[in-house]
């Protein structure tokens, strides 16, 4: 398995740049440690750029956030809705799904005898709050204070939605070119 992973890592290089003295003397388990031990530069990702001054926008942002106790979940929902109509942001609903049970039946002691089982269970309770039409400042001011505020034993999962301006290739079709499809086809 070991042999199997270090060729399927050696191949994601060009030949040029392995030198299999180099890797004679080393133990490599992934392909970002043996980038690191050949000192082979990363491939620079090309950069979207933005006009000066403007600010990220957001189609809409999802904060789950999960826990044990349902009365806790409740009264951080009541400080979400107030943060949310102070910093006058769109709540569009506030999801409930049913709660999460997970039962561990075991041996109430480690020696114990087969007789002695102890059923355990754990309930995850779900809120979801979904907002809608966020710039960048406002959503990174919102999403730190209601992380900041988060009580103990919490979880809060933030998954967000972006617009992203088109490419410069992507041009919508011209008219004429529409009529000269639409006349082929019929």
């Amino acid at each position: 398995m070991l042999a199997r992973t270090f060729f399927n890592q050696l191949f994601l290089f060009k030949p040029s740049q392995i030198h299999l003295t180099t890797l004679a003397n080393r133990s490599i388990t992934t392909a970002a440690r043996l980038k690191k031990q050949l000192n082979i530069a990363p491939i620079p990702r090309p950069k979207i750029e933005r006009p000066i001054g403007s600010d990220e926008l957001y189609k809409r942002i999802c904060v789950e956030v999960r826990g044990h106790d349902p009365a806790v979940l409740e009264s951080y929902e009541k400080f979400v809705r107030q943060v949310s109509t102070e910093l006058d942001i769109q709540l569009i609903n506030v999801e409930n799904p049913q709660f999460f049970t997970e039962r561990w039946t075991l041996l109430r002691s480690k020696f114990a005898k087969k007789k002695y089982w102890r059923e355990y269970e754990i309930r995850t309770y779900y809120k979801k709050f979904h907002f809608k039409h966020l710039t960048g400042s406002t959503a990174s001011t919102f999403l730190e204070y209601v992380q900041r505020n988060l009580p103990e034993g919490i979880m809060m999962i933030v998954e967000r939605t972006r617009l992203e301006p088109f490419a410069e290739k992507l041009v919508p079709p011209s008219s004429s070119e529409t009529n000269t499809d639409q006349q082929k086809m019929s």
